[in-house]
């Protein structure tokens, strides 16, 4: 399973997050560009961060959506480049936004992408 992820932002705010994610040893190496798919009745624009979250197991999706959460919270420290939010899009199309460094937000999201995972929603499993 890979995910994708995009930014609500300015024009560098991709590239930005590409670069923090980068620096995490886990998911170094398992990151890719990749067109999303256009919407019906559009060419399609744009590049999102594609994620190889099979490769990645529990600790993985944990450090990435832990990264995501410090990413925004550098970001919102940052006045000329405040960030809107970040979404994260499984390869069923389920879309998981993350608005800020909320840690319940951020845990119910590595949650359903664990759980994604595992082809399971029975968060017992």
């Amino acid at each position: 399973m890979s995910v994708r992820i995009d930014v609500a932002g300015d024009e560098d705010a991709l590239e930005d997050l590409w670069e923090w994610l980068d620096a995490e040893r886990e998911l170094r190496g398992r990151m890719g560009w990749e067109s999303p798919p256009a919407a019906e009745g559009t060419m399609g624009s744009g590049v999102e961060i594609a994620v190889q979250a099979m490769e990645l197991g529990l600790a993985g999706v944990n450090t990435l959506v832990a990264a995501i959460g410090a990413w925004l919270t550098y970001r919102s420290t940052q006045a000329s480049r405040p960030v809107g939010s970040v979404t994260i899009t499984a390869a069923d199309g389920t879309r998981y936004k993350i608005e800020n460094e909320d840690p319940a937000a951020l845990e119910r999201t590595t949650l359903a992408l664990t759980q994604r995972l595992h082809g399971t929603d029975d968060p017992a499993a």
